[in-house]
């Protein structure tokens, strides 16, 4: 008899303590670091959402809410256990999602749950660096005056005010960039994704669109040489020519569009 009041009281602790993960649901974290104007922000995640604008000053504001992605026992403790970890300060701050619970087993084999979606909100100053490294969140970026490098596997992109350089590389991702001015390089990588960019009318670039057989390229501007290379695409230079812009794939699409 002592034995399943023992195992009684275990799987009352159980409940008890998937309970206590319900009730704690969404967490938030806040931290405010400083960052210097020409410092670097990192930021690296799985799923949810980053959202950047930019503020004057020398910090860098973090905000973060951890929520679970199913009601399950196995999810909802899989967010109690995921973490935010924010480091650095000065010429470097990294911002990373931790995720400790994927490291469960219960009775009748796995069950890791569903990973949380972490949403981020950043302020940080525009002159600083941003790099973003994600799995499948919804990013958006506005304002930044400087390198922006964006790897992420599928998820969307939106990024307004762009006054800097970009290197993007994403699996299938939908991404737009609209440009302030387009002043440095922008290098562009995807295998089936679509990327538009939106660029003043005036601005002076170069253009190496290396589209495969099955790759799409479109543009709105006028370019002085266009011809297909070893691999298809389109190279030429607009209104004169300046930074270039870089773009390879196998079966995604590049579109230029006039701002």
């Amino acid at each position: 008899m002592k034995r399943y009041a023992d195992l009684a009281v275990i799987v009352a602790a159980g409940w008890l303590a998937a309970a206590s993960v319900r009730a704690d649901g969404p967490r938030e974290i806040r931290k405010v670091v400083p960052l210097d104007a020409d410092g670097s922000l990192s930021v690296e995640t799985y799923k949810g959402s980053i959202t950047v604008t930019t503020a004057p000053g020398g910090e860098a504001s973090i905000e973060a809410k951890i929520v679970p992605d199913g009601d399950d026992e196995a999810s909802l403790r899989r967010a109690a256990e995921t973490n935010v970890k924010i480091e650095g300060g000065g010429k470097s701050v990294s911002v990373t999602t931790v995720d400790s619970g994927a490291r469960h087993k219960g009775w009748f084999g796995s069950d890791d749950g569903s990973q949380p979606m972490v949403h981020y909100t950043i302020r940080m100053p525009a002159t600083a660096h941003l790099r973003i490294e994600d799995y499948k969140s919804t990013t958006r970026v506005s304002g930044l005056a400087s390198d922006l490098r964006i790897k992420t596997y599928k998820g969307s992109v939106d990024v307004v005010r762009q006054n800097g350089g970009v290197e993007l590389e994403t699996y299938k991702g939908e991404i737009s960039i609209a440009f302030e001015a387009l002043t440095k390089p922008v290098t562009l990588e995807t295998y089936k994704g679509d990327i538009q960019l939106r660029i003043p009318a005036s601005a002076q670039f170069e253009v190496d669109a290396d589209t495969g057989r099955r790759g799409d390229f479109a543009t709105e501007f006028e370019m002085t040489t266009r011809t297909g290379g070893s691999r298809g695409g389109a190279h030429g230079i607009v209104n004169g020519g300046g930074p270039r812009v870089s773009f390879e794939t196998d079966k995604g699409s590049l579109r230029l569009v006039k701002e």
